[in-house]
């Protein structure tokens, strides 16, 4: 397929240097904010890329999550 590499990636996960929690959004959401970009746990802007990627599970394999009642929290180690 020809094209296909100018395509972004469907989700993207971010680290917080303030909490160090992880979070994930989707590319669309983040182009609609036009670079404004905080931690939702914190409200920190100190937030680093980790990685690009069109699988859920890619982005969440580094870290543990659980089911709580309905949502997919991160737990700490």
């Amino acid at each position: 397929m020809k094209g296909c590499e100018d395509m972004l990636s469907m989700y993207t996960g971010f680290l917080c240097y303030s909490c160090r929690n992880e979070f994930i959004l989707l590319s669309e959401e983040l182009e609609r904010t036009k670079g404004y970009l905080v931690c939702p746990y914190c409200t920190s802007r100190k937030v680093k890329k980790q990685n690009s990627t069109d699988n859920l599970k890619e982005c969440m394999k580094e870290k543990v999550y659980k089911r709580v009642r309905g949502a997919i929290r991160q737990v700490t180690r």
